[in-house]
């Protein structure tokens, strides 16, 4: 069935656009909290000290920062589900971001761990940006098929 001009995006056209979206604020938040110093305000991982309740002032920008990681990754990994049985150039960067999103995580929990060795927090830097990269093209991908696929 084709789709008439003006129809809402698909599906997947708006998952992948709000992980791309959350990915991006995740990696705009994670520069301030390393450019600012306050890379280990939040000494233990997975929770700050306050834990699920709300930061203080001095655990709140790393707070927010996990907070967004877990709804990102529910995204991320909605994504990749529903991709599944979508084109191969749609499905690929999807599922390979599913993956990645994990490997994104235990490497942020090497990075607080380690105390922000160096060369973690460039694994951690480099990671995202290929998730990045991945939720990018899942999101071109899925675009083009439902611009594609309007009959005008």
């Amino acid at each position: 069935m084709m789709q008439e001009k003006g129809k809402l995006p698909t599906k997947m056209v708006c998952l992948s656009f709000t992980s791309l979206s959350l990915t991006y604020s995740i990696m705009l938040i994670g520069v301030y909290i390393t450019s600012s110093h306050q890379g280990l305000s939040c000494p233990d991982w997975p929770l700050c000290p306050n834990g699920f309740d709300l930061p203080s002032s001095k655990y709140f920008f790393e707070h927010f920062h996990r907070l967004l990681v877990l709804i990102t990754s529910c995204f991320i990994f909605a994504t990749a589900i529903y991709s599944i049985r979508k084109p191969r150039q749609i499905k690929n960067p999807a599922v390979i971001a599913g993956i990645i999103v994990v490997v994104q995580i235990l490497l942020g929990m090497f990075v607080v761990n380690s105390k922000l060795q160096a060369v973690i927090v460039a694994g951690h830097l480099g990671t995202g940006m290929i998730l990045f990269a991945m939720l990018l093209l899942t999101f071109i991908y899925s675009y083009k098929q439902w611009k594609n696929n309007i009959k005008v």
